[in-house]
């Protein structure tokens, strides 16, 4: 079975370290798209459009601000996570992450991926600080990230010590700036890789070539949940 993967940077590394690009063509996307949720969506499809001789295509992309709303692929089927965003992916699945906001909604995540190819708040601070200076720069970011009070970076496979001590240093860095506390947690990538593998999941969405991704693919045939936490990648 010849698979085309198509992925955002913020997977890159846990699926490069388990090494299961292998035997697959990868074209893994700046993780800059998230902020334009109709560019990324056009670039996927731009490469969807041009990956119709393989059996499968692949996404890492969940819903990502409905930036795969409206895909299609005329000729291969689609494979990808049921996920609001690569924080739900990270954590395993939906229902672990909807678990962890009612816990706590006033945290924000942080994975390997993020902090490598991410802008991170604090790095999006010093923009607007060399952009607008410093007060207008600080009243800003209050309003983008005011809200939030913990830090938490969630640890996955292939991270060696001296990288893990790296990641919560940049974490603590983030996090004493805006005054959060910091934690972390273990993450669960079975569903990435399953995805990855080409295995559908119970949490994954298979799209048979030539229909269209709509609402109620994406929602897996479920109402929409409204009090879902809302991305900010």
């Amino acid at each position: 079975m010849r698979i085309k993967l198509i992925g955002c940077q913020s997977t890159m590394n846990e699926i490069q370290a388990q090494g299961l690009n292998q035997g697959m063509d990868c074209e893994f996307l700046d993780y800059s798209f998230h902020a334009r949720p109709d560019k990324l969506h056009t670039k996927i499809q731009e490469i969807i459009n041009k990956s119709q001789d393989y059996d499968l295509i692949i996404l890492t992309y969940g819903r990502c601000s409905n930036s795969t709303l409206g895909l299609i692929s005329p000729g291969v089927p689609l494979l990808f996570p049921a996920t609001h965003d690569c924080i739900g992916l990270m954590l395993g699945s939906t229902a672990r992450h909807m678990q962890l906001f009612k816990e706590n909604s006033l945290t924000y995540y942080f994975s390997q991926g993020w902090l490598d190819y991410g802008r991170t708040p604090l790095a999006e601070y010093y923009e607007y600080e060399a952009r607008y200076g410093e007060k207008k720069a600080r009243q800003l970011i209050k309003t983008l990230y005011g809200n939030y009070q913990k830090a938490i970076f969630i640890i996955t496979p292939g991270i060696n010590d001296l990288d893990l001590e790296r990641y919560r240093q940049k974490v603590r860095e983030i996090a004493d700036f805006f005054g959060w506390e910091v934690g972390e947690i273990e993450g669960d990538i079975s569903l990435l890789n399953s995805v990855v593998k080409g295995i559908k999941a119970p949490e994954s969405i298979y799209v048979e070539a030539g229909q269209v991704i709509t609402l109620d693919t994406l929602a897996g045939g479920q109402h929409e949940n409204n009090d879902y936490p809302k991305s900010s990648r």
